[in-house]
This record gives structure tokens, C-alpha cells and sequence, in this order.
């Protein structure tokens, strides 16, 4: 084998190499994205699920019934609310599973559809977003 017959193929293989190191960066780059939107959702769950906790449901307080201080409605809302003015991701929902399982502690749980940033790459029929799903809770405290 002499010399000439090797020609290019070092290229070949260095160009090879370089894009599979650039997909692996775009792969890492993304998975962080994700990681880190659902870290944002987590904590917007927490906070709504403390703001929803402290939000007394006024005819069942002062009825007299002291043992149910929330109810699923109250804490729907106050997580709506809260969700809608401090939210950073983009459609974040409040899913159908927020309430109170026993009047006294709100169950926050928040749902939102991203798209990882090397889906831009990608074919539309291949795109799918991820469905990102966060639930925190909260115990109300009011004595």
C-alpha cells in the first residue's frame, strides 16, 4: 500500500468525528435545557403550592368546621393565580389533579409541554415535545 491510496480519507474521518462531536454537544446541550425547565417548574409548583396553602376558604372557615381550611376550588384558583403571574415557562397549566386531599394541605400540580432545543434539526413529524409534570405540596397552618 503506498502512500497515495490513504489520501482523504484522514479528512473523511476528521469531518466524521466533528459532526458526531457536534450532535453529542447538541444532545448534552438540550438534555441540560429540559433539566433545567423542569427545575423552573418545580420550584413555580412549590411557591404556588405555599400561596395555595395559605389560601383560606372563607365559607368553610367560618362555618365553623375548623378541620377543613381549604378546599379544591380555593387552592385551583390560588394556583392559577399564582401560576399566571409568576410563571417563566411558557404554557404552564395547572392540571385537574390540584386540590385538597383533606382540607388541609393544597396539592399543586402543574403540567407544560417543551420542546428541546435540537428538535429545530429535526423533522416536524419527528419533533415531539416532552410533557414536563410537577406536584408539590403544602400543609396549611392556620390556628
Amino acid at each position: 500500500m503506498n502512500r497515495r491510496d490513504d489520501e482523504g480519507r484522514i479528512a473523511l474521518l476528521s469531518l466524521a468525528f466533528g459532526l458526531l462531536a457536534m450532535v453529542l454537544v447538541l444532545v448534552v446541550v438540550s438534555a441540560s435545557a429540559v433539566h433545567l425547565q423542569r427545575k423552573r417548574l418545580y420550584a413555580v409548583a412549590d411557591a404556588a403550592a405555599a400561596d395555595a396553602a395559605d389560601a383560606l376558604d372563607d365559607a368553610a372557615y367560618y362555618t365553623g368546621d375548623g378541620d377543613l381550611l381549604l378546599s379544591d376550588a380555593s387552592v385551583r384558583a390560588s394556583a392559577a393565580d399564582y401560576v399566571a403571574a409568576h410563571a417563566d415557562l411558557a404554557g404552564v397549566v395547572v392540571a385537574a389533579d390540584t386540590g385538597t386531599p383533606d382540607g388541609r394541605t393544597a396539592v399543586v400540580v402543574l403540567d407544560v409541554d417543551v420542546r428541546p432545543l435540537f428538535v429545530a434539526f429535526v423533522p416536524e413529524a419527528f419533533a415531539a415535545g416532552i410533557r414536563l409534570r410537577a406536584t408539590s405540596r403544602a400543609v396549611a397552618d392556620l390556628r
